[in-house]
């Protein structure tokens, strides 16, 4: 039997704290949540990531680093070092189809994520959840930040699940192996802001890289400000986050802007992370503190 089970039986004690991130393709956990990720492992934060597909159908943007038929492999490799920069200690492809950007033919593939059996995901986003039994679980907004199908998918399928693991009658299989329910303290969507595109061009064009503004169906990705909950300065993870952006390197544009501006641009470019507290809700005027565990 391996830790997480005997951990969720009560065999063995369960780190203090621990967060659960539940994510769609390799290189989800950088970009958007990357330096929150490090900062919490960083102060002993136990973390492990549920990737649902392979992101086999991501863009290959560094020449030769892989083919169509081996990106979804070259990207879980990725993947294995990338986590390693997080801090990371444990994680599992679930083995989804990439569905792909909105409106494509590949939305329609049967394998793919968005057309998942839904009782199937949450089932198996249930059996994480009591396994690891986190204090915290991450994933995406509502939206899945730009519309994203999988990203939006998973936003459905683990808040599905968030409150699932506590309900006794549900999955009653596990209990039957000692699985045992679990509520899960706090759920938070990663969100970013309406005009990020835009404000990340425009901090790399003022420091002087030839960056190309956001195309106009672009421009207004990302969710209402007032959504947003958290405002975090990862500038204490930044490092952790850039490194472990660089290890998805087919996902990667050759001349990367941020390995040529000071730390200072980097920062304002991608060191502030938003993040909306969707369990428990929040109350009028109630302000959230940008430490996923305060208070736990």
């Amino acid at each position: 039997m391996d830790e997480l089970s005997l951990i969720a039986q009560g065999t063995v004690t369960m780190p203090e704290h621990r967060m659960l991130a539940l994510l769609a393709h390799p290189d989800d956990e950088a970009f958007p949540m990357g330096g929150a990720i490090a900062m919490h492992t960083a102060r002993g934060v136990t973390t492990r990531l549920i990737t649902a597909t392979s992101g086999e159908l991501g863009e290959i943007r560094q020449p030769g680093s892989a083919t169509r038929e081996t990106i979804g492999e070259v990207r879980r490799a990725e993947l294995e070092k990338a986590i390693v920069e997080l801090g990371i200690e444990s994680h599992a492809v679930l083995g989804y189809r990439d569905s792909g950007m909105a409106g494509w033919d590949d939305n329609h593939h049967p394998k793919a994520f968005m057309q998942a059996d839904e009782h199937e995901v949450v089932a198996r986003l249930v059996f994480e959840i009591r396994r690891f039994r986190p204090q915290v679980i991450l994933t995406f907004e509502p939206g899945g930040l730009y519309g994203h199908p999988d990203h939006i998918a998973i936003c459905n399928h683990a808040t599905e699940a968030f409150r699932l693991a506590a309900d006794t009658s549900a999955f009653p299989h596990h209990m039957a192996i000692g699985i045992q329910p679990h509520q899960t303290d706090r759920l938070f969507y990663s969100g970013r802001p309406k005009g990020f595109r835009v404000h990340m061009a425009e901090t790399l064009r003022a420091a002087g890289v030839d960056f190309p503004m956001p195309p106009p169906d672009r421009v207004d990705d990302g969710c209402d400000p007032n959504d947003i909950h958290v405002t975090m300065d990862v500038s204490d993870g930044l490092d952790a986050k850039m490194a472990c952006i660089k290890r998805h390197f087919t996902q990667l544009q050759p001349d990367w802007p941020y390995e040529h501006v000071p730390r200072d641009v980097a920062a304002a470019a991608i060191g502030i992370e938003h993040f909306i507290r969707a369990w428990p809700p929040v109350e009028p005027g109630e302000s959230v503190p940008a430490d996923f565990f305060a208070g736990l």
